[in-house]
């Protein structure tokens, strides 16, 4: 979660470029190296190859991004303690995935309908052969799959979007992360 908020923040810097260096005119110089080395080091996180995915999602290549099946599971499990120790809420957009590890921050899209979610990964499963994530209820409604119980998808760490895929559902992220607590 801090990786993503400090890269958007340094894509902020660099595209405000102009403004920055009016606002640091009157900085002494030793501020102005600092910037220029934190500039130059944004600048070299910006150069990093990406891949698009699907339409509209680029990811740095070489990063891990599952596509499967995902699943979800609800009521019977509504108020049982999660792997990581807080209690299950189906209204909450959270997940289970058996190789991410706990408390990383997903996108999650539908490969049917195009739908996208961020969910944090608060448990372990889903233990039925093929599936590669299991989601609450309240995520599996947002992303259209409450009527087939299943979906193929892709599972992408938010830490592997680029600048512009951040930039381009950073509204829509902002909400969710504050949905999964």
């Amino acid at each position: 979660m801090r990786g993503v908020v400090l890269l958007l923040l340094l894509a902020g810097l660099v595209f405000s470029s102009e403004r920055m260096s009016l606002d640091l005119s009157f900085k002494k110089k030793k501020g102005l190296s600092e910037v220029k080395e934190f500039r130059e080091m944004v600048r070299e996180l910006l150069k990093e190859d990406f891949v698009e995915v699907a339409p509209g999602i680029k990811v740095k290549k070489g990063c891990r991004i599952e596509k499967g099946v995902a699943s979800w599971y609800g009521g019977r499990f509504h108020g049982r303690k999660t792997a990581n120790g807080e209690i299950y809420n189906l209204f909450k957009f959270t997940a289970a995935s058996r190789t991410l590890p706990l408390g990383t921050y997903v996108l999650v899209r539908n490969e049917e309908n195009g739908k996208v979610i961020t969910v944090r990964i608060n448990d372990r499963g889903p233990y039925v052969d093929g599936r590669i994530i299991d989601l609450s209820q309240a995520a599996a409604y947002k992303l259209g799959m409450m009527k087939d119980g299943v979906a193929m998808v892709q599972v992408i760490p938010l830490r592997c979007l680029s600048p512009e895929s951040l930039s381009r559902f950073y509204d829509e992220i902002i909400l969710d992360i504050a949905n999964t607590y």
